[in-house]
């Protein structure tokens, strides 16, 4: 499972002027004086089909983070571990870092590269980085590349549930290969202790009245039984929205709003689902449970891990995220006492509560414009997409997975099969009703074991039973699944002009606004106020700009 941040637009901005003037003299496709590579020496061989092998080999600069480390095969190392060795020895393909840096710092590390103009051959950014590498002219088009050496399993990989190259696509040509990995895994539930309810008497919620009168004892009724006022109902944090963990978006769609995405109106226009009216009444509904003590009162001063830390203490019953969450409490799971479950997002009418889902494709693998062999990129791809997945998984997907079936980490790029989790979950649920792991692969069978070993008493694997096993996250993605209660978010491609220079604005605004709402220190009429200040402050020209770029 893959997590993803937010990364700074003003920053990324005025990198992206010292990197166009670093490059506005030299091309980087002009052979090494741009990027520093080696020419390769002549022509290789092996360009006949989606694995074939260079002969001679050529050489790949790349750059990584170090979020691989954890899953090194011993002996291994990030410079030197069984996927280049793969590449090398299958592909003729020897690849270099660069770099290797901290996952914390390598947004900063790749903006810094890009600013100075010496850029890898094949290298992974985020979203921002890529547009500003296109505008700069700096990254290779990848079409006909991808189209006669992307294998077939490759390229149906990129349609499963979606476009997943949607965002890469310029003009009918496409510059980047992204990490889609689906569309579902980030609808969001509500998760709720149910020891609390067990405790309390409380039935699951079917209603947002129903959540919300069980948020109410959970604040009121001494849930853990300390004899003391010191729980809350719901726990939010200080960005409203925090990846994968602790989110507000699950509870605004309860009231059939759908913060930060974008959706269609009825015109079937593109419009920004914050400043929609659905989300003023349930902004009043924040303010509502906060002045009541339901909502955590510190959540302001709290980032996601701090406000995780409360869950983690016990002080807070419920929170809303997607289906990765229990990753983030399974450490209080050591208490045999505790325990969370997964339910679908109620509705506050009697509409059902469709959730807003996103396009997965944080990443995006590109090629410095230049480079001889811009296939190489796809062949790599192949290469991950077979080993995991195709006929050589069977005897290899060990080798690459590691003991923990996380080795993929360590590929300096990589795609999972998208919106696999749901499979994972049927396969894993119909062996454990059958008390039979026969007919599971090695990721399914991972986790038939990991639940198998929490049923015997190993509460460390408890997360694994609340994700993958019948009643957990996923058995809430297959219900939004078979009653059609997910929205995707409309917009997925790169940041758009306006975006680029006035969205942080932008985001703040919101941010501020809604906090001080819910915190009671604005009314609840301030959202219009909000509204209107966003539209002149450069969100008009943003509509404007998402709805010309996903004609």
């Amino acid at each position: 499972m893959k997590r993803y941040r937010k990364q700074s637009l003003a920053v990324v901005s005025v990198l992206a002027l010292a990197f166009t003037a670093a490059c506005g003299t030299k091309d980087a496709g002009s052979g090494t004086e741009a990027s520093g590579s080696p020419a390769q020496s002549a022509a290789p061989k092996g360009n006949e089909g989606p694995l074939s092998k260079y002969d001679p080999p050529i050489n790949v600069r790349s750059a990584i983070n170090d979020v691989g480390k954890d899953f090194l095969a011993p002996g291994d190392t990030l410079e030197n571990n069984v996927w280049l060795k793969g590449y090398e020895n299958e592909l003729g393909i020897k690849v270099k870092y660069d770099w290797v840096v901290e996952r914390a710092n390598a947004a900063n590390k790749m903006n810094a590269t890009l600013a100075s103009g010496d850029i890898p051959d094949i290298f992974s950014v985020n979203q921002t980085q890529y547009k500003q590498l296109l505008d700069a002219g700096k990254i290779a088009d990848l079409t006909d590349a991808f189209n006669k050496y992307g294998s077939e399993q490759l390229k149906q990989f990129y349609t499963e549930g979606g476009d997943g190259l949607k965002p890469v696509k310029q003009d009918g040509k496409l510059f980047g290969l992204t990490d889609y990995s689906g569309t579902i895994d980030a609808a969001p539930m509500v998760y709720i202790r149910s020891d609390w309810m067990k405790k309390l008497n409380l039935e699951p919620p079917k209603t947002m009245d129903d959540l919300l009168n069980i948020a109410k004892a959970f604040s009121e009724k001494d849930p853990d039984g300390n004899g003391k006022k010191d729980t809350f109902g719901i726990q939010l944090n200080k960005d409203l929205d925090a990846g994968w963990t602790i989110k507000l978006d699950g509870f605004a769609n309860g009231y059939h709003a759908f913060p930060q995405m974008w959706v269609k109106d009825s015109s079937g226009k593109l419009v920004y689902g914050s400043i929609q009216p659905e989300m003023k009444p349930a902004l009043a509904k924040l303010q509502e449970l906060y002045k009541a003590g339901i909502i955590e009162q510190e959540f302001g001063t709290k980032d996601v891990t701090k406000a995780s830390e409360t869950i983690m203490a016990g002080k807070s019953g419920i929170f809303f995220g997607p289906l990765a969450s229990p990753f983030a409490i399974s450490a209080m799971m050591k208490d045999p006492n505790i325990d969370w479950t997964a339910y679908p997002i109620p509705s506050a009418d009697g509409k059902p509560a469709v959730v807003g889902s996103r396009i997965l494709n944080a990443t995006v693998f590109v090629v410095r414009k230049g480079f001889e062999h811009p296939e190489a990129l796809v062949k790599m791809l192949n290469f991950s997409v077979e080993k995991l997945y195709g006929k050589s998984a069977e005897k290899e997907a060990a080798t690459y997975l590691g003991t923990g079936g996380q080795g993929f980490q360590v590929a300096p790029v990589k795609l999972l099969q998208p919106n696999k989790n749901i499979t994972i979950y049927k396969n894993v649920s119909a062996a454990l009703k059958a008390n039979d792991p026969s007919k599971l692969n090695r990721e399914e069978k991972g986790n038939y074991d990991f639940i198998m070993k929490y049923r015997g008493g190993d509460r460390a694997q408890w997360v694994y039973e609340r994700i993958f096993g019948p009643v957990s996250s996923i058995s809430v993605i297959e219900q939004y699944m078979n009653n059609k209660l997910m929205k995707v978010n409309e917009f997925s491609a790169p940041p758009t002009a306006t975006m680029a220079t006035k969205k942080a604005t932008l985001d703040k605004l919101e941010l501020e606004t809604f906090t001080k709402i819910i915190y009671g220190e604005s009314p609840v009429d301030e959202f219009d106020k909000f509204v209107e200040n966003w539209k002149k402050l450069g969100g008009d020209q943003i509509t404007n700009e998402v709805n010309q770029a996903s004609k």
